[in-house]
């Protein structure tokens, strides 16, 4: 006896509808359920001490030469102004004249350390006439603190300041050794600064039990589906590689120009790299922060993501549609530079473009290397890697530290979902992977697609209430880590702290 074959596919259909549902039920949030606190009253004068920090003009430049060292070193001595009990209470170190390492002692030498990094360098601004204040006049205007360097990376460096000098006022001694790392040249890599911070530490055997940096914000309406916003941690960075494709050949007149041009190469080979980019996964990080961010999602995209086995083609396939999620899941592949010619009527001998990769973590510089050979084998070219950078090592995503992350964000900002993620840029927290495991890359910023144009862009602002979000970030990481129980002997009790009012916040 046999079954009709409609019958038969009709029990399929049902058996995987079954199986869609049952994998849809079990997929369990990753949010942390948590007691939120209330912020610590702001001080009145905090606002107006961020707006004077923002007026030092330490604009960074890749010569150290050409910055303006007096600004530089105003700005320092601002600090000491500023927060006299950070400077009575915490030993002060300068780096490279211009970089500052702060060492609060714990009073358990072996619960080990915080870091706690910002920097203090800017951009230049382009377009100073356009702004609505002046980009280094520190105006406050209507909930709003203005200028260069208010979300990248003054408003950090200051938050950290202010929340230690409330916890010093307050007579908190931490358990765990706290550092405040502060750079001055993070925007043109870092090398003196942070790289020389992280030097030091090393040299001095401190390996922190955690890193906290930039790299990672709040975004509002950012991901589908997802009604509440997400706060993004950053756990790793991309690499990075420059590669100039050279094209030597024989030039003459535009009247009769060869068969193949040296512009002819150089753009094909451009082309090539661009049509056959490196391969798209959901598998690393970017696996991670779907596992976290999908069960918050409606139906249809918890339904989808609990189900990768049977959709992962598919979801990948229209993850590589959106500039933003494809750079999340592959290496990406960019054009920069094209140079050939230096007049109409001649056909330049040279041809050259520089192509910027940046690498995901499961890749390397030599895996790009090695694709980009391969495709363009054929052509007549000379390949010349330029700068470079491997990935940075992933840190962890389900253990202690990352939970102390998430509960810490998720008790300040209330209703937010915590995913991990790949930081496509790089940033001072690279230079600190080598002596700590936990490197994360986090500030409370709440970015809408209007202020994600801000950062090293026109009208550079932070609202107060943001700033005093990142100030109890702050002062609640310090907390929880102390209260974390890992030290030998310890029981993670923690001396008393500002008054907070807690109320529950599930997940």
């Amino acid at each position: 006896m046999s079954l009709d074959p409609l019958l038969l596919a009709g029990l399929a259909l049902l058996v995987l509808l079954a199986v869609l549902a049952i994998r849809t039920a079990m997929f369990r949030t990753r949010q942390v359920a948590v007691r939120g606190i209330d912020a610590p009253d702001l001080d009145p004068e905090a606002p107006r001490r961020l707006a004077r920090a923002l007026q030092f003009k330490t604009i960074t430049q890749r010569d150290p030469s050409e910055i303006d060292a007096d600004a530089y070193r105003a700005y320092r001595e601002y600090l000491e102004e500023a927060f006299p009990k950070v400077h009575d209470a915490m030993d002060r170190t300068e780096i490279n004249e211009h970089s500052i390492l702060y060492r609060w002692e714990g009073t358990d030498s072996d619960s080990g350390s915080v870091v706690l990094a910002a920097h203090y360098d800017v951009v230049p601004v382009d377009a100073p006439d356009q702004w609505d204040h002046g980009p280094f006049d520190g105006v406050i205007e209507d909930d709003f603190v203005y200028g260069r360097g208010a979300l990248d990376d003054k408003a950090s460096a200051i938050a950290l300041f202010e929340s230690m000098e409330m916890l010093i006022a307050a007579g908190y001694s931490p358990r765990r050794t706290v550092y405040l790392a502060i750079g001055h040249d993070e925007e043109v890599g870092g090398e003196d600064g942070a790289a020389a911070i992280a030097d030091y530490l090393e040299q001095h055997g401190v390996s922190p039990s955690v890193v906290i940096d930039e790299g990672g914000a709040i975004t509002v309406g950012a991901v589908p589906d997802v009604s509440e916003p997400v706060a993004l941690v950053g756990v790793a960075e991309k690499g990075y590689l420059s590669v100039e494709i050279r094209a030597d050949g024989m030039g003459g007149h535009s009247s009769i120009p060869p068969e193949q041009t040296s512009i002819d190469v150089v753009t094909t080979a451009v082309q090539r790299l661009r049509d056959n980019p490196l391969r798209a996964s959901l598998s690393g990080v970017t696996g991670e922060t779907l596992q976290f961010i999908a069960p918050e999602m409606g139906p249809a995209g918890k339904t989808a993501f609990a189900n990768l086995w049977l959709l992962r083609g598919l979801i990948t396939w229209a993850l590589t549609k959106d500039p933003t999620t494809d750079a999340a899941i592959r290496t990406t592949t960019a054009p920069t530079i094209l140079d050939a010619g230096v007049k109409d009527n001649v056909v330049p001998s040279t041809a050259r473009a520089v192509v910027n990769f940046r690498i995901r973590p499961s890749e390397s510089v030599k895996d790009v290397m090695d694709h980009v050979r391969s495709q363009l084998s054929d052509l007549p070219i000379t390949l010349h890697p330029q700068q470079q950078g491997e990935p940075t090592r992933v840190s962890p995503m389900n253990d202690e530290w990352f939970d102390l992350v998430q509960r810490t964000i998720r008790e300040v900002a209330d209703g937010v979902v915590v995913a991990p993620f790949l930081v496509p840029g790089t940033t001072d927290s690279r230079h600190y992977a080598s002596i700590s495991e936990h490197v994360y890359r986090f500030a409370p910023f709440r970015l809408t697609e209007d202020d994600k144009h801000r950062i090293h862009g026109i009208n550079e602002r932070i609202s107060i209430s943001c700033y005093r979000t990142m100030i109890a970030y702050y002062m609640q990481i310090v907390r929880n880590a102390d209260a974390l129980g890992d030290a030998p002997g310890s029981d993670g009790a923690a001396s008393e702290a500002p008054e907070v009012t807690a109320h529950e916040r599930s997940a």
